[in-house]
């Protein structure tokens, strides 16, 4: 092998030399840069789809909380829970341990405001939803 090399002249000796540089980069970017770039890019969208589904967590966790233990009376937490979520008392009304409630609002909302209240420790004894116009009007009988 040695004496075949020699034997070509030193410029076909250059030529294949350039020719074996080519083809080890090409070999290297085939087999090493580019399915770590591709890695990358599987990651990379990996990422964006978690990012997005974190966002529509975020959005659909409810987000005016009030804690349970306040100390506050239920319809004053009632009433300024609902203001915040942006829905309209219509009425209320106390009995004992019961609080009996009218309101309006949109829909996403009020069911956000309800989920808010029930794991807030409210008991929802009734519920009686009815669309009016374009808003939903909720009666509900808390404990």
């Amino acid at each position: 092998m040695i004496q075949a090399w020699r034997r070509i002249s030193v410029r076909e000796q250059r030529l294949l030399q350039v020719l074996g540089a080519f083809l080890l980069a090409v070999v290297a970017f085939s087999l090493i840069w580019q399915p770590n770039r591709q890695r990358l890019e599987t990651v990379e969208r990996q990422y964006q789809r978690q990012a997005e589904l974190a966002a529509q967590m975020q959005r659909a966790s409810p987000r005016n909380h009030v804690p349970a233990d306040s100390g506050q009376p239920l319809s004053l937490r009632i009433s300024e829970s609902a203001a915040a979520a942006g829905l309209e008392i219509r009425q209320m009304d106390s009995d004992s341990d019961l609080l009996r409630l009218t309101l309006n609002g949109n829909a996403q909302p009020l069911i956000q405001w309800l989920d808010v209240m029930e794991r807030n420790g409210v008991a929802l004894q009734s519920l009686t939803l009815e669309k009016r116009d374009d808003v939903l009007e909720a009666q509900l009988v808390l404990r």
